[in-house]
């Protein structure tokens, strides 16, 4: 869980550095199915609590022939006391019914992870210097390691995240064949 403090030192690291936003898009047959495949990896994959994943926009237009579809995710992973993984997902998309399969249409997935570590300034002694020092010393000598592998965790569940994504919608063979 988060550090909720008034006052709090904030670091933030996106998990992956070398493209911050990764994003995909899928056309063909049954795009819909993008929603409930995304939660399900997120739950059993990640192992994310369903109670982390909080849904911040969710619009499902039927009022014509081609429906449209749009979600967002909020997602938080708890490491430890100070850090924690927060993702941003989006997902967009249409589907219009098809002779031949059940529905067909596009959607885009857009995911967005940063590492946030948190330490909290409430009291006067976490405010004072002499803590700051020691909070200053405690961070780089010991810390800083733990959050380049917690950085490296973020980055391995986003490309989990994107590879079962297109593996479900036939883009890339299917893990473990």
């Amino acid at each position: 869980m988060p550090v909720f403090a008034r006052t709090k030192i904030l670091i933030e690291d996106h998990c992956v550095t070398y493209r911050p936003r990764i994003e995909f898009s899928y056309s063909g047959p049954n795009p819909q199915k993008a929603y409930p495949r995304l939660l399900d990896i997120l739950i059993k994959d990640i192992r994310v609590p369903r109670e982390n994943i909080q849904e911040k926009k969710f619009k499902w237009d039927r009022t014509e022939t081609t429906e449209t579809f749009e979600a967002g995710f909020e997602v938080l992973k708890d490491f430890d006391k100070f850090s924690y993984m927060q993702l941003a997902i989006d997902v967009s998309g249409s589907v219009k019914p098809s002779k031949e399969l059940e529905k067909e249409g596009s959607v885009t997935i857009v995911m967005e992870g940063v590492v946030r570590t948190e330490y909290p300034q409430d009291t006067a002694w976490e405010r004072s210097f002499i803590y700051e020092m020691f909070r200053t010393f405690w961070h780089k000598v010991f810390y800083r390691d733990r959050r380049i592998k917690y950085l490296q965790q973020c980055r391995d569940w986003m490309l989990t995240v994107e590879n079962e994504m297109k593996s479900f919608f036939n883009l890339l063979p299917k893990l473990g064949e």
